[in-house]
């Protein structure tokens, strides 16, 4: 019986063995699926058998774990050794999770202290993220010691509490692996060998590193080599990266032929010779990525040769996500090269705001700049925000000094300009310069002391640009060999749109102008206004030309119209009561008003009338009148009368400037009584009236009267008494006492007399006196020839005018 039951039992084991094998994998899945869930791993395929050497074999098992997909094929397992043939790992995006912010545990691995061995064949890694995917083999010789080969050649060790160990990485492997559609990276060469730990919440890589970035733009060639040790920490918790990069060496070189890439242009030639070719960049100890927040305590690119650039970044913090708006960083900025003294930049950003100063020492100005210089000093600084995808608002200030420059023909000596330009939110901007000169030469014209303020305000928003301008110059004299002018003050206002429009209001020497002026790129259109004002101010100017020559009293005022590009003008000028002194020539009280044209370098005056009251020339004429024109720069004179010597003279016309002409002067009913009376000491008495014609000629600068002719109109008188010469006639020649006695009381009955004037002064008579004497009852022909300077006789007379001489005692000396 015993021996029956135990063979029923033996077949019922048998019996349960076979239906477990048989039905292995059902009860495999039922038993293990729910604790695998539990961890979060989905088991979906699992296939194995029992080889004659007890060795448990697996053709395939499928795992899930967080959307990550990983299935083993040709998988033989022992106590000793799990060989795997083949591995494949799906990387997919990691799903969101509930416990996304729950903070990362240091390491503590149940690490058994025996166990099979692991060798995977191999092992491919795929994902969207690589090019191609990603094939190893992975080897553990001892146990928790891995060796991976392939793509990666790597080891690890896994401890209880952390896995460490280091891996060695190229370029070629990322460029077949990392699927990216830059180029770039084709041009990138690197090779780095790195250890690496891991304890659960820090990771941590430290190793050598070479790489180097050779990439061709156009014909520039840019090589970047960097070598050295670089190490590297990532916190879980925190999500702080840290780089160490103190050590590593990096070296810019960019070819010769980059310089090729400046535009063309004038200045391109002096930028190439500035820029340096080769450069290093110093690195800090230290880079921190936490977060989205980058922190890098100093950057530093220095170039290497004669041209020093050294460009220094530090306390440099940014949101990686939005780079520009919370941006934390100082610039200082050092340039010193053959052409360029020393410029110094230094500048605090924060966000979209940046302010700092500056500072340019040049000996001499590049050779692009159409000028020299000599110690030229640019400094200033500047408070800006809103610069990025705005308009910038703040302040910019700007001061340069130059000790001399030549420029355009123009030397100019001791220059100081200081500008201030800023702007607010509303868009009202300023701009504010103001400039000194010492002194300034253009040809043969020197100005000096020049100041000069200049001011525009305009809105910068939406619509059509306008800007107010303002501005004030003074300049203390202008100097050529023709004119001098001193004290010079002009205030000017205008609007600046798509034209300039204008208004100057200036003194010149004391002269008041106001200049209106509407400039545009098609014309210039102008106009001046001389308000009534005094003629003595012009005494200045008129000094320079004429020394001798003062104007005493009078008003003058004008307007003058017309367009600078066309260069035509058209002008009305009005003088009224103004007098004159020249030497000890005096005209007083004259009147005229005029208008011209001026086109095309040729200027003209309309007929014009012109009274003068009275010209003092050691004689007095009165009641001047005449006409006054210019045709073509030509300026003419005619038609002058007046009143002289109690009759009337009559001038035909006067070209002024003209050399060679003649100007006919006729006299009629000149009283004799006052012409030979002239010398008021002679002891002649001549009465009765006088006509003559005088031609005058001048040639190229001489006066002479050729020609001339004097005879009497009617009847007259001469009387000689104490005349002294006449008396010393008589006595010496006594055989003429009974001729000479006739003219003592001569009534005349008719007088001719040829006139000649030499350019020297002297007059010559040629005289024929008629007439009757009734004491002696004996009619008389007397001929008779007379010379004398009359330069001398009208000086002597001119000197002797009481009313000149007061003129002359205030004007003379002093002027104004």
């Amino acid at each position: 019986m015993f021996k029956r039951i135990g063979l029923i039992v033996g077949v019922l084991l048998l019996s349960t063995l076979l239906l477990s094998y048989v039905f292995r994998l059902p009860l495999l899945q039922w038993a293990i699926a729910p604790e695998l869930e539990k961890a979060g791993v989905t088991l979906n395929c699992l296939d194995f058998s029992i080889t004659s050497e007890l060795n448990i074999h697996a053709d395939k098992v499928c795992v899930n774990y967080q959307n990550q997909q990983l299935q083993l094929t040709g998988i033989t397992a022992n106590t000793k050794r799990v060989d795997i043939e083949n591995a494949v790992l799906t990387v997919n995006p990691l799903p969101k999770s509930d416990n996304a912010n729950q903070l990362a545990k240091n390491l503590d691995l149940a690490l058994p202290l025996n166990r099979p061995l692991i060798n995977i064949k191999q092992l491919v890694v795929k994902s969207d993220e690589l090019n191609k995917p990603l094939k190893i083999s992975i080897l553990e010789p001892e146990l928790n010691k891995f060796n991976v080969s392939g793509d990666i050649n790597a080891s690890a060790i896994l401890t209880a509490n952390k896995v460490r160990g280091q891996f060695e990485i190229n370029d070629t492997f990322l460029k077949h692996v990392i699927n990216t559609k830059n180029t770039l990276i084709a041009d990138f060469n690197f090779n780095t060998q790195q250890a690496f730990s891991f304890d659960g919440i820090e990771l941590e890589l430290n190793g050598d590193i070479s790489s180097q970035f050779a990439h061709t733009y156009e014909q520039c060639k840019v090589n970047v080599l960097t070598t050295g040790k670089l190490a590297t920490r990532f916190n879980l918790n925190s999500q702080a990266l840290m780089f160490n990069t103190d050590l590593l060496n990096n070296k810019i070189n960019l070819t010769p032929s980059c310089t090729e890439l400046i535009s063309p242009s004038e200045y391109a030639g002096f930028i190439s010779k500035q820029v340096p070719l080769n450069w290093q960049l110093k690195l800090p100890q230290s880079i921190r990525l936490e977060a989205s927040e980058l922190r890098v305590p100093a950057i530093n690119l220095v170039s290497v040769g004669d041209k020093q650039f050294d460009i220094l970044i530090t306390d440099t913090t940014l949101n990686i996500t939005s780079p520009f708006k919370d941006l934390q960083s100082t610039l200082s900025a050092q340039i010193n090269t053959p052409n360029i003294n020393n410029i110094n930049v230094n500048a605090q950003l924060s966000g979209a705001a940046i302010k700092g100063d500056y500072a340019v020492m040049l000996e001499n100005l590049p050779e692009f700049v159409p000028a020299t210089a000599d110690g030229l000093s640019l400094s200033g600084h500047f408070n800006i925000s809103e610069f990025i995808d705005s308009k910038p608002i703040g302040l910019i200030n700007a001061k340069l000094t130059l000790n001399s420059v030549d420029a355009f023909n123009i030397s100019a000596v001791q220059y100081q300009g200081d500008l201030i330009a800023k702007m607010d939110k509303q868009l009202n901007a300023e701009v504010a310069l103001t400039q000194q000169l010492k002194s300034a030469e253009y040809k043969e014209f020197k100005v000096t002391d020049i100041s000069n303020t200049l001011t525009a305000n305009a809105n910068l928003g939406v619509g059509e640009l306008f800007a107010d301008l303002t501005a004030k110059t003074n300049i203390k004299a202008v100097n050529s060999p023709d004119i001098k002018l001193n004290n010079i003050k002009v205030e000017s206002t205008g609007l600046q749109s798509r034209a300039l429009k204008a208004t100057h209001h200036a003194f010149i020497n004391d002269v008041e102008l106001v200049i209106n002026h509407h400039m545009s790129s098609q014309a210039h259109p102008f106009e001046v206004i001389i308000p009534e004002q005094n003629v003595l101010p012009l005494n200045t100017v008129i000094s320079q030309f004429e020394p001798l020559a003062q104007l005493t009293e009078g008003e003058f005022n004008g307007y003058i119209s017309g367009d600078i590009n066309l260069q035509n003008a058209l002008f009305n000028i009005g003088i009224s009561h103004a007098s004159a002194l020249y030497n000890d020539y005096l005209a007083s009280d004259l009147n005229s008003t005029f208008s011209g044209e001026y086109n095309s370098g040729k200027l003209n005056v309309k007929p014009t009338t012109f009274n003068l009251n009275e010209f003092r020339a050691g004689a007095v004429v009165k009641a001047i009148e005449g006409q006054w024109q210019v045709n073509s720069n030509t300026a003419l004179i005619n038609d002058v009368k007046g009143s002289v010597f109690g009759g009337e003279f009559s001038l035909d016309s006067y070209t002024v400037g003209k050399p060679n002409q003649v100007a006919n002067v006729k006299f009629e009913n000149i009283d004799a009584s006052k012409l030979v009376t002239l010398d008021d000491k002679s002891g002649i008495v001549l009465t009765g009236r006088l006509a003559g014609s005088l031609p005058v000629h001048f040639d190229s600068g001489k006066i002479e009267i050729i020609d001339g002719s004097l005879f009497s109109q009617g009847t007259g008188n001469l009387k000689i008494t104490n005349n002294a010469a006449f008396d010393s006639v008589m006595q010496q020649q006594q055989e003429l006492q009974p001729v000479l006695g006739l003219l003592t009381n001569l009534d005349i009955q008719k007088l001719n007399s040829s006139v000649a004037l030499k350019n020297d002064g002297w007059l010559k008579l040629g005289v024929n006196l008629q007439g009757y004497n009734k004491a002696e009852q004996q009619q008389v022909n007397f001929n008779y020839n007379h010379e004398e300077n009359v330069f001398t006789l009208l000086r002597a007379l001119r000197l002797s005018d009481e009313i000149t001489q007061k003129v002359e005692q205030q004007y003379s000396q002093k002027g104004n």
